[in-house]
């Protein structure tokens, strides 16, 4: 599972103002309200894209590690097995294209990264997504232990991090965009040796920019890192 899931913010006031003010007012400043997201808005937006997992973080306590310097597989990994949403008011499976294979960008702008999919075959991970109306966010559990990824551990959970959902851009908005299209994963678990960690998995879309005419079962897809 921790492969897999391997394999998805605060002004200061200046400080004469806030001499001053806290002599007027003893209240502590109110909490901004959480970030909710809509789930038929973040169903749109999710429904049949591709992602590709560029980072991966894990959390302990103070310390924070970056697990593709720490497994050096998990970064083929995640160029072998792009992600594909099926998901539908906020339910449904997560797939894999059954082929992927990354080639040098001479084509798009920036430092984009270019793959070849497969867009006919698509293959399960075994995760499904479900929607948390408390929360406000999209949730993701492992149902089984499949051939295709024998490290998933049935029963792990995850969740969008609503304030990173930051996808709804098209193909040329993302090559114009400062800020890239992504959003993060945070998953939770009990380590034996660290105890309570965090994981927090930044996944990138994919664009289709390049199909042959009559093409059934490829396309050229790009993504910023």
């Amino acid at each position: 599972m921790k492969k897999l899931l391997l394999f998805a913010f605060l002004c200061i006031v200046g400080a004469g103002m806030c001499a001053c003010d806290k002599k007027d007012n003893d209240q502590p400043d109110p909490k901004p309200e959480p970030v909710r997201l809509n789930r038929d808005t973040v169903s749109a937006w999710l429904a049949g894209r591709s992602f590709y997992i560029t980072d991966a973080w894990r959390f302990a306590g103070k310390d924070s590690v970056d697990m593709y310097k720490v497994d050096t597989l998990l970064p083929l990994y995640a160029k072998a097995a792009i992600l594909n949403f099926y998901i539908q008011k906020g339910a449904g499976p997560i797939m894999f294209h059954g082929g992927a294979s990354q080639f040098p960008n001479t084509e798009i702008p920036g430092n984009a990264l270019t793959f070849n999919l497969n867009i006919r075959v698509f293959l399960p991970t075994e995760m499904n997504l479900t929607w948390n109306e408390e929360k406000g966010t999209l949730g993701v559990e492992t149902a089984r232990t499949t051939s295709y990824f024998p490290m998933i551990v049935p029963g792990k959970k995850g969740y969008l991090d609503p304030a990173s959902f930051n996808v709804k851009m098209s193909a040329e908005q993302a090559k114009k965009a400062i800020v890239k299209p992504s959003m993060k994963f945070i998953y939770e678990d009990d380590d034996p040796k660290l105890g309570k960690v965090t994981y927090k998995i930044t996944m990138k879309p994919m664009y289709q920019y390049y199909r042959e005419p009559g093409q059934q079962a490829s396309a050229k897809y790009f993504v910023y890192p």
